[in-house]
């Protein structure tokens, strides 16, 4: 046992001096090095899917024990010591279905002994113990190479404009596992529940319609539902789960499919508003999954005497690599049977929530996700490209493009969804004065300092510069397009 202390306290101080000798060397992201205990890599067995299921996972992914520091610039942000069951240390794992069955670079799991916010945002609240590692390439054949490294920001930036409850955080980091150089990933919360995260009392619920049920050892199927998915827990964990807290649960998602396919009045069971944010971030995007766009819904307490005394919600949106390949409605805003949108669709009382949420957010939308992007831009503009020179040393078919075309190229097509859903929401009744009744405002033109109109171009061609942006209103406004 000292023989292994001695290894990991060895490995820990050459692991600072290397990064205090070069740090010049190394981007300015926190550097993230993990030691096992013994030199153990995380192993998993791929695993598909039986007889009429679907999908490919992964079994037999055990948590490593080990050491895990984090460094920016040589100095030590955050060590948690050698591992000690419950007090110390870290234990880590391969995560993800096909993704981790089949990503060159591996997502993975942290669990912390104890809790630390891994992002340093100075607030307690956010200590944590679960965190995930995130590859940072998306394959998607709507983007420039069918590549993106940015998608999840794409889709973290329209969660927070339309102001989901919980909308999970990240840093880019460079990941040492064991003296060898993994890439760049994103760290990020995980999904879980927890202060900060998904609140929820004691005695609440929180699920996922999920596509790989068939991989868990505890879940439930309710009447309604696609035979190829069932429900699985991410509140209680799987071992908290006993027969009586699942039949309650199972009953009361029973009773809320009975009534929604009744065309009853759903609103005790649901909050509109969260169902329809949900799927507002989806149609923004333009995602096209219906199987498997991680369907989660909590309940934030379950009261036997009083069953409706907090409603289901959906959140928080995960999983963005389909983004921007539906031209139309995100594919589960239609899709019949794989879950509950295509029903409440047809009911008027969800669409004027729907409607009415798109009228409160469409005026800003534009400058909110153009700023919200320049923002990420000038954080990681510089370091991001350094990083991705030290990326593709170990995956060279990665990253092609610079930060700052992924970005021109993400929002070049994230004007085109708006355009696209102010025709798409006249579907809805209200073709007749759509301007009148969403307080919509559209953009018609854009033009350089010179008056010439350039928005055929792919904002990618656009030379840096001060752009004037007009809109059906009259109104203009000057947009800064970066390097």
């Amino acid at each position: 046992m000292k023989h292994i202390y001695l290894k990991s306290f060895i490995a820990l101080i050459v692991t600072f001096l290397i990064s205090i000798d070069v740090y010049g060397q190394w981007p300015d992201i926190p550097l993230l090095n993990i030691e096992t205990v013994n030199g153990e890599m995380p192993t998993y067995t791929v695993i598909y899917a039986p007889e009429g299921c679907s999908g490919v996972s992964i079994t037999d992914n055990e948590y490593v024990p080990g050491r895990m520091t984090v460094t920016l610039k040589g100095e030590i942000l955050y060590d948690s010591k050698e591992y000690a069951k419950g007090e110390s240390g870290m234990r880590i794992k391969r995560r993800g279905n096909s993704t981790g069955a089949y990503m060159n670079q591996h997502p993975y799991k942290i669990k912390l002994s104890k809790k630390y916010d891994l992002l340093e945002r100075g607030d307690k609240s956010f200590k944590h113990k679960e965190w995930v590692l995130l590859s940072m390439y998306t394959w998607n054949v709507k983007m420039t190479n069918q590549e993106s490294n940015i998608l999840n920001v794409a889709g973290s930036i329209v969660s927070k404009i339309v102001h989901q409850e919980w909308t999970p955080e990240f840093e880019f980091v460079n990941v040492m596992i064991n003296g060898e150089y993994q890439g760049m990933y994103y760290l990020m919360e995980s999904v879980d529940s927890g202060e900060k995260r998904v609140v929820l009392d004691d005695t609440g619920f929180f699920i996922e319609d999920d596509t790989f049920w068939w991989n868990e050892a505890v879940y439930f199927k309710t009447n309604h539902q696609n035979t190829n998915v069932g429900y699985t827990y991410k509140y209680p964990d799987d071992d908290d789960v006993t027969d009586s807290i699942q039949n309650v649960i199972q009953q009361y998602m029973n009773e809320f499919e009975s009534v929604l396919y009744a065309n009853g009045d759903l609103s005790p069971y649901i909050d509109y508003e969260s169902f329809a944010k949900w799927i507002l971030i989806h149609d923004i995007l333009g995602t096209d999954d219906a199987a498997g766009c991680n369907r989660f819904l909590y309940k934030y307490d379950f009261n036997k005497s009083n069953p409706y005394s907090s409603k289901l919600k959906m959140g928080p949106v995960w999983d963005f690599d389909s983004t921007f390949r539906s031209e139309d409605w995100s594919t589960i805003h239609t899709t019949d049977s794989w879950f509950y949108y295509s029903l409440l669709f047809k009911r008027d009382d969800f669409i004027k929530t729907y409607v009415n949420l798109w009228k409160q957010i469409r005026p800003t939308i534009l400058e909110d996700l153009q700023n919200g992007l320049n923002n990420f831009l000038e954080k990681y503009n510089n370091v991001f490209d350094e990083s991705m020179k030290l990326h593709q040393t170990k995956y060279p078919d990665e990253g092609k493009e610079t930060l700052s075309f992924q970005v021109n190229e993400v929002l070049e097509k994230l004007i085109q969804r708006i355009t696209t859903l102010d025709v798409l929401m006249t579907q809805y009744g209200y073709s007749n004065n759509i301007n009148k009744l969403y307080n919509n405002t559209y953009l018609i033109d854009i033009v350089d300092l010179q008056g010439n109109s350039v928005k055929t171009i792919d904002f990618h061609h656009l030379m840096p510069g001060i752009y004037i942006f007009r809109y059906n209103d009259g109104t203009n406004k000057k947009v800064r397009i970066l390097n």
